[in-house]
């Protein structure tokens, strides 16, 4: 049982609490983003309030005063919902304490200062219980929102990059990621160094999807110039300008599928896969009938296929046949007579522009 003259202390102090609310509300006026700015000044009156009585009802040892506080669960819960840093929150609290303490020793003159003085280490206990309820609440409300908003994001993300997303819900998509819907973006996908492009990624206002092994990086453009010519190191499949968020599905798609083109250690842009991607989707649509455009080509050994394809390949790339002899350490005549023989079995002169972009695409050269 409390000492009677501790619970006169405690009366005193309940008695003082329109001064006590007075000086709290003064103090925490002075920190700048709490009180006006994310809690309205009736809450933080009305929350004070109720912490004094708190406090009263646990220092004089009323019933349930030992159990749990709803009271302080409620408004770690309620200040993480309102945005408040527990750094400012737990400041509050802090001057809970301080302006209780004054509190204490105002009403304990002149008569019960030697009351106090013996239940000091009680007072401590309280204050600390209160500071580890309101806290524990603040943090676990805190992580359940971050671990909510991550979620969210998390979502977003695989809308946007699927391209599934349209209309307004594009609109809260970008709203979500901080992204412009209608800027220029770059795009990167890779298997290659992504933990620190991820970084940079982020830290430049752009998102990072990861899609399988593959990690597909989203950027705002910056300038003129491209992104894997002011990086170097950088690998996998590019595109240099995506036009606005609505198209970044799409782009994932063709980044990945330049990344699986890219030899190790090289950049593979949508010009030096085109040709790879186009046979994919002709074939599809081709799919027995590709003899009505290589003729009789497809009926050589292998062996033969490829080394006509050899010599393809380098003149079409280059234009020239005294550069493909060169390149090949051929005559000038060998490299005639392989594209004349690729005609006769294929009908195709890869001399005449329409020709050669058939044959790079359905033979992949």
């Amino acid at each position: 049982m409390h000492d009677p003259r501790w619970l006169q202390l405690i009366d005193r102090v309940r008695a003082d609490t329109p001064r006590l609310l007075d000086d709290f509300l003064t103090e925490l006026s002075t920190h700048d983003g709490y009180v006006g700015d994310l809690v309205a000044a009736d809450d933080i009156e009305r929350t004070a309030r109720n912490a004094f009585a708190l406090f009263a009802s646990r220092l004089a040892g009323d019933a349930g005063a030992e159990e749990p506080s709803a009271f302080a669960e409620a408004l770690g819960l309620r200040r993480a919902r309102q945005g408040v840093r527990v750094e400012r929150f737990m400041e509050a609290v802090r001057i809970n304490f301080r302006v209780l303490w004054r509190g204490l020793e105002r009403a304990a003159q002149p008569d019960l200062t030697d009351v106090l003085l013996a239940h000091g280490e009680q007072v401590l206990d309280v204050v600390e219980r209160y500071a580890t309820e309101v806290q524990r609440a603040f943090l676990e409300e805190s992580e359940s929102m971050a671990h909510q908003h991550r979620t969210a994001k998390e979502r977003a993300r695989a809308r946007l990059f699927s391209g599934q997303a349209e209309g307004e819900e594009l609109t809260a998509i970008a709203h979500m990621l901080r992204l412009a819907p209608a800027a220029e973006y770059e795009m990167l996908a890779t298997t290659h160094d992504a933990e620190r492009l991820a970084r940079e990624v982020l830290d430049s206002g752009g998102q990072v999807f990861e899609d399988g092994l593959t990690t597909v990086l989203l950027r705002p453009r910056r300038g003129p110039v491209d992104w894997v010519d002011a990086d170097p190191e950088l690998t996998g499949g590019y595109l240099a300008r995506v036009r606005g968020l609505d198209r970044v599905g799409s782009a994932a798609l063709i980044a990945s599928d330049l990344a699986e083109r890219a030899d190790e250690g090289t950049v593979c842009r949508l010009r030096d896969g085109f040709a790879s991607i186009a046979r994919e989707t002709m074939l599809e649509r081709l799919d027995g009938f590709t003899h009505e455009l290589t003729g009789a080509f497809d009926a050589l050994p292998e062996s033969e296929r490829e080394r006509l394809a050899v010599t393809l390949r380098t003149f079409i790339r280059t234009g020239s046949m005294q550069r493909t002899a060169e390149e090949l350490f051929f005559h000038r005549n060998t490299v005639l007579k392989r594209l004349r023989a690729f005609q006769d079995l294929s009908g195709l002169d890869v001399t005449v522009p329409r020709d050669a972009a058939i044959a790079m695409v359905i033979l992949d050269l």
